[in-house]
């Protein structure tokens, strides 16, 4: 074979065998391409009692879980004013068909209707607000908010005249009971001469009751400073209205501008960042793995917002040293407690455990009055 006819053949094989590798390569880049980035996209769901609009406890877990998932590339489906029997039922079909992977249902009123359908969506991760809700794909999912309640009543303390702080409170559950107590024990601290008044209103929103209530507690029981829990600050716009000193809860009060100095601080929740840590155990095949996802000021989740002018610097450095105590392992719920009746809770050299606190308070701390 000649010289020319030898080196025209290696050409031609060099090129059979370069195009053929092109091929295999374009090829894979194909397969890819179609299942890294032709993959759908994850969805996570979202069932609210109010409005996302409505401030208080409904916008800020919408804003927190929006900003969450367009930072992880989620799209996010939502139903709001989910607030009918049967209604938490409906959104949660109507989610699973359009192909959400996880649901969170951001309120305790689900936790009986839940327990019906959820085992009906084994393929679907479930977050609830409810710690007396289980099964294997539900997690209970909420944060330590009493936490920042025992810095809110250690401020209240120092900060009353009267010595009477008054509590509109929404019902009997372990969650608010939880509230009511970290609270108190925190006014204690600061100011044992100080009574906590509570009144029930029997409802997550009802912006009437609450508003009674919130004025009785300031004419009738004579509190000079007040809090809540209830979805909506109607109580914090009685205050305002009367006059007196308030406390909030979820969202930062003292941001609006027809607020006066009369806004302390408020209670809230950096939710943006709880639900980007949680949808990433959910992305991680962990979402489920324990039974409740509870965190709190230890991950700088909870704090207590901007303070007003009418919190004094000495006041601050009250509150600083008291957190700090607390992130250095000072537990709310230790040492010798008491309830309302006299019976011992917690002795000198215990503290109460999670699953107490989660699911079996049903009784509030010596210092506790209801105003029938």
């Amino acid at each position: 074979m000649s010289f020319w006819l030898h080196h025209s053949l290696s050409h031609w094989a060099t090129r059979l065998i370069v195009g053929f590798i092109l091929i295999v390569l374009a090829a894979a880049c194909w397969i890819f391409s179609s299942s890294t980035f032709d993959q759908p996209q994850p969805k996570a769901g979202i069932v609210l009692l109010g409005g996302i609009h409505e401030e208080g406890w409904n916008a800020p877990q919408y804003r927190g879980i929006r900003k969450a998932c367009n930072a992880m590339g989620i799209k996010l489906l939502f139903k709001e004013n989910v607030n009918t029997e049967g209604a938490c039922t409906k959104a949660v079909q109507e989610m699973a068909d359009n192909g959400a992977g996880m649901i969170f249902l951001a309120s305790y009123s689900y936790s009986q209707e839940a327990q019906k359908f959820v085992r009906e969506y084994p393929h679907i991760a479930f977050g609830t607000n409810s710690a007396e809700c289980h099964a294997r794909n539900m997690t209970s999912y909420f944060v330590r908010m009493y936490q920042g309640r025992y810095l809110a009543g250690a401020l209240a303390g120092m900060h009353t005249k009267s010595n009477v702080i008054g509590y509109v409170a929404a019902m009997k559950n372990s969650e608010v009971n939880r509230g009511i107590n970290a609270f108190t024990l925190g006014v204690q601290q600061t100011n044992p001469n100080a009574r906590v008044v509570v009144m029930w209103t029997g409802s997550w929103q009802n912006e009437s009751k609450e508003a009674e209530e919130a004025r009785r507690l300031i004419t009738e029981a004579g509190a000079d400073v007040l809090t809540y829990h209830q979805d909506e600050p109607a109580a914090a716009n009685v205050a305002e209205e009367l006059g007196i000193d308030y406390i909030g809860y979820y969202e930062d009060l003292g941001k609006h501008e027809w607020r006066s100095d009369h806004a302390l601080t408020s209670v809230v929740c950096n939710w943006d960042r709880y639900y980007e840590d949680i949808i990433r155990r959910y992305l991680k095949g962990e979402l489920n793995y324990v039974d409740k996802q509870w965190v709190g000021m230890e991950a700088d989740f909870v704090e207590l917002c901007d303070f007003s002018p009418a919190v004094t610097d000495e006041e601050k450095a009250k509150l600083i040293y008291i957190k700090e105590r607390m992130l250095a392992g000072r537990f709310v719920f230790a040492g010798e407690i008491y309830d309302r009746q006299g019976q011992l809770r917690c002795r000198a050299d215990e503290s109460i455990r999670d699953d107490r606190l989660l699911q079996h308070m049903d009784w509030l701390v010596k210092g506790v009055e209801i105003l029938e």
